[in-house]
């Protein structure tokens, strides 16, 4: 039995203590068949070797469709991340193993999923881990968009723990019970999107703008990014037909490129009310993928300069970063040039 929890007023030493008493063991079976479901767990995973108090994950690093970094610790607490695969591993002096000095690290940029160990979680994604501020230095410096995943289990998620300004949170929570978003509260149609991406291998991490990001300038000035790494999603209607257009937020939609895509004749901007009766969602706020009704799909030509970009998440205030190529494949988009500049 584990002894008592902490209050919320506690230091980070009192929460390690308490949860270096909860048994975890047992369960890294179901922690890492909840991930191994789990849709989003895909393509070049930065995973860890788990130490004696943390969930084994490695039934997770048998997936075939993954290809599994893990992390070496170097000068200064400094992780790098490589291929698990064939590694030489050595024990660090803290106890788990790692890449030996001969492996190459991999660049971070390559990531798409980090499974984040920690001693105890909260419901907002904040983590406390063992104190050497190891993982709050790699989410730091991994790209915005990669997929933060907490590993825990079901007794080490709490209300609220302690945070500094340094804490990296995650954004999502692996337990035996499932993979489960953190942070606040969202928008019934910005839920939804969450869910139905998750179904399509995208986990969106949504970030909520109150003054809205209704437009790709908005969405670039509030998130902080190049205007052409907006990627918005609009309806037009080619002979009356509906589809979806995603397109760089720097480029505006060619109309007579988009009909000749589709062999039709003319293609115009579909109207406000089309567009909410064919997609389930507002103008301005239309997600790439999940929508109320099948739409085919096409992907301008010029949102390949980037490898990261911003979505919208179903309201006009709600936007998630993604890497491009898991969100045309979720969207089922083809490529074509279908766009002008401005």
């Amino acid at each position: 039995m584990s002894a008592q929890r902490p209050t919320a007023e506690a230091a980070k030493a009192e929460w390690r203590r308490w949860a270096s008493t909860v048994d975890t063991a047992s369960l890294s079976a179901g922690v890492a068949a909840a991930l191994s479901a789990w849709p989003p767990i895909h393509g070049v995973v930065a995973s860890y070797l788990a130490m004696p108090q943390e969930i084994d994950l490695s039934n997770v690093h048998d997936l075939s469709r993954c290809r599994i970094l893990v992390p070496r610790t170097e000068e200064g607490n400094l992780l790098t991340l490589h291929d698990h695969n064939g590694a030489d591993l050595v024990r660090h002096r803290f106890g788990f193993l790692e890449p030996d000095r001969s492996s190459v690290p991999v660049p971070f940029d390559d990531v798409d999923v980090v499974l984040v160990p920690g001693m105890v979680f909260d419901g907002r994604g904040n983590r406390i881990g063992h104190g050497a501020g190891m993982y709050d230095r790699l989410l730091a410096a991994l790209p915005v968009g990669v997929v933060r995943v907490g590993v825990t289990v079901d007794a080490l998620v709490v209300d609220v723990l302690p945070r500094e300004a340094h804490d990296e949170r995650v954004d999502w929570l692996a337990t035996e019970s499932g993979v489960h978003r953190t942070g606040s509260e969202l928008p019934a149609s910005s839920e939804l999107v969450v869910e139905r991406a998750a179904q399509l291998g995208v986990a969106a991490a949504m970030v909520r703008y109150p003054e809205g990001t209704k437009t790709s300038r908005d969405a670039a000035n509030a998130v902080g990014c190049d205007l052409g790494a907006i990627a918005k999603s609009l309806v037009f209607l080619v002979d009356d037909h509906p589809v979806l257009v995603i397109c760089s937020g720097d480029h505006r939609v060619d109309v007579t490129k988009l009909a000749g895509v589709f062999g039709g004749e003319v293609a115009r901007p579909a109207p406000l009310d089309r567009v909410r009766e064919v997609t389930g969602f507002v103008a301005g706020g239309t997600p790439a993928m999940g929508h109320a009704t099948h739409l085919e799909v096409i992907a301008d030509a010029t949102l390949a300069r980037y490898r990261w970009v911003w979505s919208a998440g179903g309201t006009p205030d709600t936007v998630y970063p993604v890497a491009l190529d898991r969100l045309v494949a979720a969207s089922g988009a083809r490529w074509a040039d279908i766009s002008a500049r401005g």
